[in-house]
């Protein structure tokens, strides 16, 4: 799992020398699936949604803009509010609160702008890779203590997923507004972890697991802003 999302990191970094201009911005992301009578929700049923604050995983991102070109990494989570723990990892030295639970979604993609990423009016088309994930919120204070440990860096649970997706958006520069829509896939591998140094067998320390999966919406709306920095 560590190693995926360095690679998309990595990945965005390499490319940072093709490409002219940097944005960094802020976004509102919701996933969804066919209703009863097999509808998407409209942007007008989104923009509700995101209004108040129904199922909005908030996050950042950053994209590197060519002419036309870019490419981009984006983080969205949300607290699940649910709490998830089991015998052998619940520790008395600990609060039940402390294993509240989130899910998040990194996912690296590469758009391409007509009118260019800085245009006024800005339409444009992306496809990307991305990995969902569920996992402890305050993961930090959980792996200061040995009862947990074992769950130091990977995932409770994991999936990756490929998307296509077309948005709209409005520059004014340095700012830019702007909304997509993307269609997303699970995808067939299963993501591996890596048992820690510390894991309670010693056997298994250093070697890799299959990570259980994680559900992949088919379908997300994004709501976001962003400073075109040069």
């Amino acid at each position: 799992m560590k190693k995926l999302i360095a690679i998309l990191a990595m990945g965005a970094l390499v490319a940072t020398g093709a490409f002219a201009e940097l944005t960094l911005g802020i976004s509102g992301a919701q996933y969804y699936q066919k209703d009863a009578n097999v509808n998407l929700p409209s942007l007008q049923e989104a923009w509700n949604d995101f209004q108040d604050g129904t199922g909005v995983y908030y996050g950042g991102f950053a994209e590197i803009l060519g002419r036309h070109w870019g490419l981009g990494l984006a983080f969205n989570y949300a607290p699940s509010g649910g709490i998830y723990f089991d015998d052998t990892t619940y520790s008395p030295l600990l609060s039940v609160d402390d294993y509240q639970t989130m899910s998040y979604d990194v996912n690296i993609y590469l758009s391409y702008h007509l009118f260019g990423g800085a245009a006024f009016i800005d339409p444009f088309v992306e496809v990307g890779f991305g990995i969902t994930a569920f996992d402890y919120l305050y993961k930090d204070k959980l792996n200061a203590d040995s009862t947990v440990a074992p769950y130091d860096d990977d995932p409770l649970f994991a999936s990756s997923y490929t998307t296509v997706g077309l948005g709209l958006g409005m520059n004014l520069k340095p700012i830019g507004v702007f909304f997509k829509a993307n269609w997303c896939k699970e995808g067939k591998s299963t993501i591996k972890g890596t048992y820690d140094s510390d894991y309670p067998d010693s056997t298994l320390a250093g070697t890799e697991y299959y990570i259980p999966s994680w559900f992949v919406m088919p379908f997300r709306w994004t709501f976001g802003a962003k400073l075109i920095l040069f």
